[in-house]
């Protein structure tokens, strides 16, 4: 029951943070990094609708969508830093770092994969490399702005919201290889997944409010 009342609750808070992008930033959509974040969200809305699809009809397909999110998600994210970092040198680095992980997980999934529900791996050097990202980005900016200023940002938030999701799922991730198999884990990983899904999309619904 407590399973069923998350997954209803995280398919509702999805499209939160669109309805603040409507009420709060709809004129502002110029914004880069609010176009990434934009359609980061959108993606992720139809992410959910067609995994709750491919779920329902028992799809193998379903794998497919897990490999693609991480890949797309990841992307999105270096995008974003990569528009809101000021200095050239680290773009260069955020670019490289980019195209070199989108490359591991194509081969991790052709040739090294050997789960086919989850490709634990590559979302575990996903959540380091962009855990890195943002701390960088947040030393970067507190060494540099007046403090109050940045925790009122826009962008600000969007990172935060980054930082404190993958924190919360790395080792959940880690261990889905060894251990997918135990209905207990099962559990407890998507009522762990679920619960910090729905806390991202309440942090990015928080980011609309703050300014760019």
């Amino acid at each position: 029951a407590i399973l069923n009342y998350l997954l209803y609750t995280h398919l509702i808070f999805t499209t939160l943070p669109l309805v603040f992008y409507l009420l709060f930033k709809r004129k502002n959509r110029k914004n880069k990094a609010l176009r990434v974040v934009l359609f980061y969200i959108l993606y992720c809305i139809f992410n959910e609708g067609m995994s709750y699809y491919l779920q329902s009809i028992r799809s193998e397909n379903f794998i497919f969508l897990l490999y693609a999110f991480t890949i797309v998600e990841y992307s999105f994210f270096c995008y974003f830093i990569f528009i809101i970092l000021p200095r050239s040198s680290i773009k260069k680095l955020v670019s490289f770092i980019w195209v070199s992980f989108i490359l591991f997980a194509i081969l991790d999934i052709l040739y090294f994969s050997t789960n086919k529900d989850l490709d634990s791996f590559a979302i575990g050097i996903e959540s380091i490399i962009i855990f890195i990202l943002c701390i960088s980005y947040l030393v970067t900016q507190l060494k540099g702005s007046n403090s109050l200023i940045i925790y009122s940002s826009f962008n600000f938030w969007v990172v935060i919201t980054y930082l404190i999701y993958f924190s919360g799922t790395f080792f959940l991730y880690l261990m889905t290889n060894s251990i997918s198999h135990n209905g207990s884990f099962q559990k407890q990983y998507f009522i762990i997944n679920i619960s910090f899904n729905i806390l991202k999309n309440i942090l990015l619904s928080i980011a609309m409010t703050m300014r760019l």
